[in-house]
């Protein structure tokens, strides 16, 4: 291979390098050190400077930062205009192409040979002794229209430089955009706020304590299919069996008490009228009896119903003491569920009864729940995570299709129709108000 072929090789090989890094230059800073700096590969040159029309002198070769008051950069702002003006397409000069005042002091800044290397907007200028040949010029100037491309993507202008440019004022784009922002606030927009919910059983049958004392086992676990009738919890027996025993015991004295009245009364006259004192206390020791046993027969709690078991931990029950009617568990249909959603107290007052709610579940976010809201609590509740909420329930609207008890996600409640701007506003407004107190 020959040397020129050889040389013309090495420049291909640079001219696709240095365009790759033009096409990838991440600001405008970056394309202009590129250009004035990496062309060298393709054509040496002394000096190259890259001038546009919105910002003047932009670069020079080897200077991290041209500054805009010194002779030679005031010198090239007014030649650089001259050469934009002059030459549309690459072209090589010299400083016979200016005019007198600013030729004479070509050989003062710059090398005798000049190629302009012009795109819209901006001018490129390659200087140094020896003269351009073809080749050289062609190279660059594929280059250029690399530099071209990218150059515009960092030129376009601003919205509102175009503005500008169409003829609009700053007062009158003004007017416009508050105009604009005053017709889109008045927009009717459904109002809504977002809830936690939950599904829940609809009816439930609520399983109580049947009598004071303390709790023994619990014989079902969280979420299991029961029976009606079947055992689910049951009480400490240890009281009632001890009353019982004594009972007993007393109505077996009364009982040994009456018969003896009863036989001692043929052959004793006096005794006849004890008669009728040991029977009421014998028939009350019975009825005691009676009572305890009865008790003792209620501490095992059954089921009322088929259903599933809804209980949060079972190992937090035995050994708890309970009151007469407290609830210890809930015995529900999973398939008979309804919305349980918590409606935050900054948003109370944005739902009411017969409002439509829309479900979006964990498991199934596209696939919403739609139902409308039954009732609303006057009084706020403690949640688990201790910030006070208003209780909401809402019946489903298809009775068909009702997910299983247990599934949460987030619930949307529709309110009335208010305008866009109240909507957009309200939560800041009531937050400015609470911290300024009015």
């Amino acid at each position: 291979m020959s040397a020129d072929a050889t040389l013309s090789a090495v420049r291909l090989v640079s001219l696709i390098d240095v365009e790759t890094r033009v096409l990838n230059a991440a600001s405008r800073t970056e394309l202009a050190f590129i250009t004035v700096n990496e062309t060298h590969a393709l054509s040496p040159y002394r000096l190259a400077i890259l001038w546009s029309a919105g910002k003047g002198v932009e670069a020079v070769s080897g200077l991290a930062q041209a500054d805009p008051n010194a002779p030679f950069v005031q010198w090239l702002e007014r030649v650089f205009p001259i050469l934009a003006g002059a030459h549309a397409e690459p072209s090589a000069v010299t400083a016979a192409d200016l005019p007198a005042e600013l030729a004479g002091q070509w050989s003062e800044w710059l090398p005798s040979q000049g190629l302009v290397l012009p795109w819209p907007g901006a001018v490129l200028l390659l200087a140094r002794e020896d003269s351009w040949s073809e080749p050289e010029r062609q190279l660059t100037a594929r280059l250029v229209r690399a530099v071209a491309v990218a150059w515009r993507n960092f030129d376009r202008p601003s919205p509102w430089a175009r503005l500008r440019r169409r003829g609009w004022s700053g007062q009158r784009a003004l007017v416009t955009a508050a105009a604009a922002a005053i017709i889109a606030g008045a927009v009717p927009v459904t109002d809504s706020v977002l809830a936690p919910a939950e599904m829940v059983p609809a009816q439930p049958a609520v399983v109580r304590a049947p009598l004071e004392g303390v709790v023994d086992k619990i014989e079902v676990s969280p979420n299991q299919h029961v029976a009606e009738g079947q055992p689910l919890f049951s009480l400490d027996p240890t009281t009632l069996s001890g009353k019982l025993e004594v009972a007993r015991r007393e109505l077996a004295t009364a009982q040994a008490e009456y018969r003896q009245a009863a036989q001692a009364q043929v052959f004793d006259p006096k005794a006849k009228s004890q008669v009728a004192i040991l029977l009421g206390r014998n028939e009350e020791k019975q009825a005691e009896v009676d009572w305890l046993q009865g008790q003792l027969d209620r501490i095992r709690v059954r089921s009322p119903r088929d259903g599933v078991v809804v209980l949060d931990d079972p190992s937090d029950w035995p050994g708890r003491p309970v009151a007469v009617g407290e609830r210890v568990m809930l015995v529900a249909d999973e398939t008979d569920t309804e919305v349980e959603a918590w409606l935050p107290v900054s948003d109370a007052g944005q739902a009411t009864p017969g409002a439509k709610l829309t479900l979006f579940l964990n498991t199934a976010p596209l696939s919403p729940v739609r139902a409308a809201v039954r009732t609303v609590a006057y009084e706020t509740t403690t949640r688990p995570d201790g910030t006070l909420a208003y209780r909401v329930r809402a019946g489903l609207s298809d009775a068909g299709h009702k997910p299983r008890l247990g599934l949460k996600g987030t619930a949307r409640i529709d309110g009335d129709r208010v305008a866009l701007a109240w909507w957009l506003f309200r939560r800041p407004v009531t937050a400015v108000r609470q911290m300024l107190g009015i």
